[in-house]
């Protein structure tokens, strides 16, 4: 994370804690950042201490600097890549992007079996293959089916040893740093041909989009309907244990659409704008 994501980040950790209260002792938290300010985790280790959590503040090392960095896709994204050598003494880890909120216990996946692959991931709501939604652009390119499934990498449990020995992570680095126009979800993109199809579905509710706000935007068309229709998408919603404010909407914006999931993550935020200044 960078210092764009310092709130965001403290109210995953308070959803954390509250849907966490009785076993806080069983969890650990470590968050991977590239030049977070001294402010900024003044802030988050004070929040955490609040909330009784068992936190750790890893830097990583710099991001290569050929990876692409446009839009909203700051260099922060790409260090999920490095986990691997950062907790190099740690065997197994589940990660977790900034813009998300834990609506209940995550043990199960914690210990979920991963059945021999590297990486369990839950299948993109709006782009669940790449025929549909605009992932991958050059797949046509790459001898891929157009109904291959395609990951979200905001939701990832990682064998960090299967990731060690099968080059996972590295070959998603290697293809970001040579050849970085290949993808327009770009660590997204990269971990997906890196994986080769070969990852563990992970049941949706473990990465649950808010699609009734993605669904509200006036460009948003679902052109996956074929695959998965948006009504179940927004049903879905309300029995995620993970949700996910994915796309460009964040609930902290102004510019955010309405919705239940809007509101209950702006409740949370004011609690959390509250706690430590």
């Amino acid at each position: 994370m960078d210092d764009n994501f310092e709130l965001p980040v403290r109210v995953l950790l308070h959803s954390l804690a509250v849907t966490h209260r009785h076993c806080l002792d069983e969890l650990r938290v470590v968050i991977l950042h590239d030049a977070l300010s001294l402010a900024s985790r003044t802030r988050i280790r004070a929040h955490a201490e609040q909330l009784g959590l068992r936190l750790e503040l890893v830097q990583s090392p710099p991001v290569d600097p050929r990876f692409p960095v446009w839009r909203r896709f700051t260099a922060a994204i790409y260090l999920r890549l490095k986990v691997h050598e950062v907790l190099a003494d740690e065997s197994r880890v589940l990660y977790l992007d900034s813009d998300l909120l834990i609506m209940d216990d995550i043990r199960e996946l914690l210990t979920q079996p991963l059945d021999g692959f590297a990486l369990g991931a839950v299948r993109d709501p709006v782009r669940p293959t790449l025929g549909c939604g605009g992932a991958l652009p050059s797949w046509d390119h790459l001898d891929f089916a157009a109904d291959r499934e395609y990951f979200n990498s905001g939701v990832l449990l990682l064998d960090l040893d299967k990731c060690r020995s099968t080059g996972l992570l590295d070959r998603a680095s290697k293809i970001l740093a040579e050849r970085p126009e290949v993808a327009r979800f770009p660590d997204q993109d990269a971990l997906n041909w890196s994986a080769d199809d070969n990852w563990l579905r992970l049941d949706q509710r473990w990465n649950t989009f808010a699609m009734s706000i993605v669904a509200r935007r006036a460009d948003y068309l679902h052109s996956a309907e074929h695959v998965v229709s948006l009504e179940s998408l927004l049903r879905a919603e309300e029995v995620a244990s993970i949700l996910h404010f994915s796309g460009r909407n964040k609930p902290w914006q102004d510019s955010c659409p309405q919705s239940r999931s809007r509101d209950l993550y702006r409740q949370l935020l004011r609690v959390v704008e509250r706690s430590v200044r």
